[in-house]
């Protein structure tokens, strides 16, 4: 037997299944923690926002204004990826899709989360229950704009207008099922006038058309109409705010000219299903961080946008509150789709 030296053997333990034990579960406790390192520098990786739609939009203009400062904050790159196409449903399936380490999030429109859930039949997703809110990032009204080639300078002469030529009873957005697009319908309704939509894939086609006199109106943020409008190119007939904005002070209400519209939208940042809270408090302070910088508040607000961050839980429930709005007046549309 070999002699004992404070306590333990001199000689080496010998192989016995006891020893055998205890080794496996030191390695255990070391793959444990080798794991628990890797999710941890996951998520130090480049973050992805991920843009539904062309570049040169008003969500792409947001989301890389927030890059800019968000990278920052994080410590690591952050990138814009756009993804566009079938009015940002591509990209919010891509990141319904993606690990729930936080380096892939999406800046995305009131339309995909709110609207487009309840009219298309092909979505294979719930905007509840399949992605994890970040936070808001940006509220605006919707703008109503007449291209060159139409007469009316005010809501009663475009109308009027409508009503004499029912053949140019067009009007334009970014996306079939988006938010604008049913602000054209309601207009519809409130003029109880027809009036044939026409979807583009994104804001810069929709302006693009526009200009070109495709189509006489179009329906969309501030933010795409405003260099044009100022420039004397465009002109925005109407806002759907409950009070003029501070951008566009020349530019009435749809209520100020005696239609009933008033809805605001918003851009909001959400991730994939199951991200751990510390990764959503990570992204979340950082998104305010940046929503707060003075160039990014300014930049905004000269595009018609107010930067209006939040927490996670208030853009839960702002999602869940916008739902029951406008699930009402989207059922009376009829509008369906595949």
């Amino acid at each position: 037997m070999p002699e004992r030296a404070t306590g333990q053997y001199t000689a080496a333990e010998p192989d016995t299944p006891y020893r055998r034990h205890k080794m496996k579960f030191r390695l255990g406790l070391l793959g444990l923690a080798l794991a628990f390192t890797q999710n941890l520098s996951a998520q130090t990786g480049p973050v992805k926002l991920v843009v539904g739609f062309p570049p040169g939009g008003s969500a792409d203009t947001t989301a890389r204004l927030l890059a800019d400062k968000m990278k920052d904050t994080l410590g690591v790159p952050v990138l814009v990826e756009n993804k566009p196409g079938a009015g940002g449903r591509i990209a919010a399936q891509m990141v319904k899709d993606a690990p729930p380490d936080g380096n892939t999030v999406m800046v995305v429109p009131f339309a995909v989360m709110v609207v487009q859930p309840m009219v298309f039949k092909s979505i294979k997703y719930d905007t509840t229950k399949d992605f994890t809110p970040v936070g808001n990032a940006v509220t605006f009204p919707l703008a109503l704009a007449a291209g060159p080639g139409t007469p009316a300078k005010d809501m009663k002469e475009l109308i009027a207008w409508f009503q004499a030529n029912p053949g140019k009873a067009n009007f334009g957005s970014p996306a079939a099922g988006s938010m604008p697009h049913f602000m054209g319908e309601m207009l519809a309704g409130a003029a109880k006038m027809k009036l044939t939509h026409v979807a583009f894939q994104g804001g810069a086609p929709l302006v693009t058309n526009l200009l070109g006199g495709q189509i006489p109106i179009g329906f969309d943020t501030p933010a795409e109409f405003a260099e044009y409008h100022k420039a004397g190119k465009l002109r925005i007939l109407a806002l759907s705010g409950a009070q003029r904005n501070a951008t566009f002070p020349d530019v009435p209400t749809f209520k100020e000219q005696g239609i009933d519209i008033d809805a605001l939208a918003w851009f909001g940042v959400f991730g994939p299903p199951a991200m751990p809270k510390a990764t959503v408090d990570k992204l979340n302070a950082s998104l305010q961080a940046a929503l707060k910088h003075p160039d990014v508040v300014a930049r905004l607000a000269s595009l018609g946008l107010t930067s209006s961050p939040s927490s996670a839980d208030e853009m839960t429930n702002r999602l869940a509150g916008d739902k029951l709005a406008w699930g009402p007046p989207i059922k009376a549309s009829g509008f369906q789709a595949d």
